[in-house]
């Protein structure tokens, strides 16, 4: 609880402010009454205090790593695939004002597009596989101010999938 009072101080104290310092590997958007204004490029910006609202976000290059997926290839082989995206914002308006937690939206859809494609690919074919997703996911993204600079897969393996049967059976059996 105390925790929360500091914080709301530390936020009363930035809104009192009449400027914003944005930093070099940031760009913000700018709200008045909580509509776009402008977008503020790294340096010191002056603002209305309580009227304006200042939303920042890092736009150099960033990764995340995917989670491992379990995936079927075209010839029925079984494969867990992991895979890293390597991005930056190019619009930071889109980015942050067209989508809700960007970042979450970003794996998901990726990992949607990865299937897909591995989905309609031989195991063979895996190999050059990187160049088709990132420039799937790059068009697919861009419209949400995010340029994919690449994507990578990291781990790619053929599995033996088991299924367990049951909640209190112990009984687990191959899928076949």
């Amino acid at each position: 609880m105390f925790d929360k009072l500091i914080q709301m101080i530390q936020q009363f104290g930035k809104d009192m402010l009449p400027f914003v310092i944005v930093e070099e590997w940031n760009e913000a958007v700018l709200l008045r009454f909580g509509k776009y204004k402008c977008v503020l490029k790294a340096g010191i910006h002056f603002k209305i205090p309580f009227f304006d609202s200042v939303i920042e976000h890092a736009v150099i290059t960033q990764s995340v790593n995917l989670p491992a997926q379990t995936l079927t290839t075209l010839d029925e082989k079984e494969i867990v695939l992991k895979a890293i995206i390597r991005y930056k914002i190019f619009d930071v308006r889109k980015f942050l004002l067209s989508v809700m937690q960007a970042n979450d939206v970003l794996i998901d859809t990726t990992q949607g597009m990865i299937r897909d494609i591995v989905e309609v690919t031989n195991w063979e074919d895996l190999v050059d596989v990187n160049y088709r997703i990132t420039n799937e996911v790059l068009e697919f993204v861009e419209k949400w101010g995010i340029e994919i600079e690449a994507i990578t897969i990291t781990d790619l393996g053929i599995v033996k999938t088991y299924r367990i049967l049951g909640e209190d059976t112990k009984q687990i059996l191959p899928i076949e």
